[in-house]
């Protein structure tokens, strides 16, 4: 008797908190010719949505996913707080050249990652 093939896990591309984002990132996709879907988050990580790869290529996605969130990102260019002090450890950062990564807790300030915990106000 043949066995069924086994079913692919999803491709999380990215995950987010909110249904405007998801829209949004989804979107992005589209424009690029890459199909995703917004579904639970199977991660189980902080974020509840997640945005999985539905038809295209994986690295192409992954790509575009970063210039998506850069662009959803444009109004926080930086993980700094309204006094110019890192968002995590609250270190004056006013001079720090850009890329910059803070000489107190290591934080890369300029990152997709920093950029997202500092718009929704948290910290990782």
């Amino acid at each position: 008797m043949p066995r069924n093939p086994p079913i692919p896990a999803p491709i999380v591309l990215t995950t987010t908190r909110t249904n405007a984002q998801a829209a949004q990132i989804v979107y992005g996709l589209d424009l690029r010719g890459i199909i995703a879907t917004v579904t639970a988050n199977p991660l189980r990580s902080k974020d509840p949505i997640a945005i999985v790869l539905t038809k295209g290529d994986e690295a192409m996605a992954r790509a575009a996913i970063e210039s998506i969130w850069d662009a959803l990102l444009e109004s926080t260019p930086r993980a700094w707080d309204l006094n110019g002090n890192c968002f995590f450890c609250g270190y004056d950062i006013t001079g720090l050249m850009t890329p910059a990564i803070c000489p107190e807790c290591g934080h890369e300030l300029d990152s997709i990652a920093a950029r997202r915990a500092a718009s929704e106000g948290r910290i990782d």
